[in-house]
Order: C-alpha cells, then sequence, then structure tokens
C-alpha cells in the first residue's frame, strides 16, 4: 500500500470564535491557505495537527535507524508504539 501524506510544513491557523464562544482553527500547508483541516477546536489539538508531518517523519526514521542498528527483534515496547503509531498513520492499524 502506498500512502500519499499532503506535504509539510503544516501551520496551525487561527480563525478566532466562528460557530461558538471558543476559538476555531484552520490548519493550512501551503502559503495560498490551502488547508488540511478547516475547523479544529482549541489551540493544544490545532498543534499537535500540524505537527504531524514532522512527528511522521522523526518516527519513520527512528524505525529505519533502530532497525540498521539493531534489527528489528531489538525493538524496546516504545518503539513497539512508535511503529503501531506510523502503521496507524498509513492506514494499516
Amino acid at each position: 500500500m502506498s500512502t500519499k501524506f499532503t506535504e509539510g510544513p503544516w501551520k496551525a491557523h487561527n480563525r478566532g470564535p466562528v460557530f461558538t464562544k471558543e476559538d476555531v482553527y484552520e490548519i493550512h500547508w501551503s502559503e495560498d491557505g490551502e488547508c488540511v483541516a478547516e475547523i479544529v477546536h482549541g489551540e493544544a489539538d490545532a498543534n499537535l495537527i500540524a505537527a504531524a508531518p514532522e512527528l511522521y517523519e522523526a518516527l519513520k526514521e527512528m524505525e529505519e535507524f533502530v532497525d540498521m542498528e539493531c534489527g528489528i527483534g531489538a525493538f524496546s515496547s516504545s518503539c513497539k508504539s512508535a511503529v503501531k503509531a506510523l502503521a496507524k498513520a498509513r492506514g494499516e492499524g
């Protein structure tokens, strides 16, 4: 399965209170204002979503490093959690 993600970096943009008293955020991925997500409630969630491309790449690099240096069987429980998270991001889990 080949997965093509929207290119990063992504940035959270505060639209202010739109539907409720709480601020609503958009996640932009280009300077033209193209959105990955148009309505995100809460700055913390918006920042987490905006960090997704970098988080994915960091976990992928860690997985490749551990596999190359130690072999797949050497994964600790934290590494196994990273592998599960990567699979979930690719729609495999």
